[in-house]
């Protein structure tokens, strides 16, 4: 299903780009999505945080440790993607470009670049590591959650129709290659306590995060989350 995403996301960016309808795109569905209450588009945006997926990331692997180094290529390998791309398409997020009233921003404006949509990147990485060994129900139920989060960046205002498909390729790309790791030979033990080490940095993060900034509900939500996978793997660890 990861390959299948990637090809179709990637296909529908590539015509968008090609026919030019990025703005328009933008423009058409930012107004249409507008009926739904702006929390519940935060609240769907926050799976697509990256500080929340790798908790989840990493609490799969504190149940498989094995899989710690699939975990880990996600994780980082996601995260730089965004940092990159980013950096090198210095791409403007649409309230600063189209005219003034023309977006509602439901969210603080990050003070990045747009393209690609780190957190559409990020909740392809979700879905297709937890797409692994389900039903097809459970895998088009995934799918529709990263289409979901996909458009919640349009409909908070800080994203391109286009950042969005990109990203979502580029994540589930990510997730295909990360099938093709095997697993760790490492002893289970030592990749635990890897997983308690990483969750202890996790946790760090989080609770700077906490204490700095809380903008709004969805951020202060997804962040207790976070600290709830940490507390699990650490758990787990001590087992």
């Amino acid at each position: 299903m990861s390959k299948v995403m990637a090809v179709v996301l990637g296909a529908l960016a590539l015509l968008v780009w090609q026919l030019e309808l990025n703005q328009s795109l933008f423009v058409s569905l930012h107004h249409a999505l507008a009926v739904v209450p702006g929390l519940v588009w935060r609240l769907l945006s926050m799976a697509g945080e990256w500080t929340l997926v790798i908790g989840v990331l990493l609490w799969l692997a504190a149940r498989q440790p094995l899989l710690l180094p699939r975990m880990v290529m996600l994780g980082l390998g996601g995260v730089l993607a965004s940092i990159w791309l980013k950096a090198g398409f210095d791409v403007l997020r649409p309230p600063l470009l189209l005219p003034v009233g023309t977006v509602t921003l439901l969210d603080v404006l990050p003070t990045n670049q747009s393209f690609p949509s780190g957190h559409a990147i990020a909740v392809a990485v979700l879905a297709g590591v937890l797409m692994w060994k389900r039903s097809l129900r459970g895998q088009l139920g995934l799918a529709l959650l990263a289409v979901m989060v996909c458009l919640s960046r349009i409909a908070i205002g800080v994203h391109w129709p286009l950042d969005v498909l990109a990203g979502a390729a580029a994540g589930f790309v990510l997730v295909s290659l990360a099938e093709r790791v095997g697993k760790s030979s490492f002893p289970p033990a030592l990749l635990l306590q890897a997983c308690k080490a990483l969750a202890l940095v996790l946790l760090a993060v989080t609770l700077v995060k906490l204490w700095h900034a809380r903008p709004n509900e969805a951020y202060v939500l997804y962040n207790l989350i976070t600290l709830g996978l940490c507390a699990a793997v650490l758990r787990r660890a001590a087992l």
